[in-house]
């Protein structure tokens, strides 16, 4: 699983260079307004803790704990 931030131009995506290269897959987008800034976007972060923990604590992504 790759975090990343980047960029909307209105039409596409942009995605930092460092990441370009990487294997096709899925991928969630959250769209960030700026007028949506503030309460409602700390409540949706709220909201996908449990998720996002249940896929980063494991076993096999514990050794990324130490950095």
């Amino acid at each position: 699983m790759h975090v990343m931030k980047g960029t909307f131009d209105g039409e596409k995506v942009i995605i930092p260079d460092d990441v370009r290269g990487l294997s096709p897959g899925e991928v969630i987008v959250i769209f960030e307004n700026g007028a949506e800034a503030g309460e409602e976007r700390d409540a949706w972060t709220r909201s996908q803790e449990s998720a996002f923990a249940r896929a980063w604590t494991n076993d096999e992504d514990a050794i990324y704990d130490a950095l």
